[in-house]
């Protein structure tokens, strides 16, 4: 049997790989994202598919590597990081062609070998920046 790490590795590798069967498979139908961000809330495994086929509409080469991931019982903690080219529309802002590479918190609960439950924190005002969409004088 896996250990929690490992399915929440095995979902990072399968969303880099496009390989939206095997997220499937690792994430519960009945799966809640939490986040400040937009979308505050994804419900559903194939809610969080369809936003991630999103996500690579605006960063076709995205990659996510994990940094590091501590598991205690349900929880998996881990620093992950992101790094994507925007070549499609990020919300309002217009495709700038630079690269973002950002480290963000994930927070998974895993139970019976699926992730049901996942919070999300990114530093948006970091990657406005890189894009070219904010600047600080």
């Amino acid at each position: 049997m896996k250990s929690n790490k490992e399915i929440v590795s095995d979902f990072i590798n399968a969303t880099n790989q496009k390989d939206w069967d095997k997220v499937l498979t690792l994430v519960d139908n009945d799966f809640v994202r939490h986040s400040s961000s937009e979308p505050k809330q994804i419900k559903t495994n194939i809610e969080l598919v369809k936003f991630h086929q999103a996500e690579l509409e605006t960063f076709p080469d995205l990659q996510e590597t994990i940094i590091f991931a501590i598991e205690e019982g349900d929880f998996v903690a881990a620093r992950i990081n992101f790094s994507g080219t925007q070549l499609g529309q990020l919300i309002n802002f217009p495709p700038t062609g630079k690269k973002l590479t950002a480290d963000f918190n994930c927070f998974f609960r895993v139970t019976e070998g699926k992730i049901k439950e996942s919070w999300v924190e990114y530093d948006n005002l970091n990657g406005l920046i890189q894009l070219g969409h904010y600047k600080i004088n």
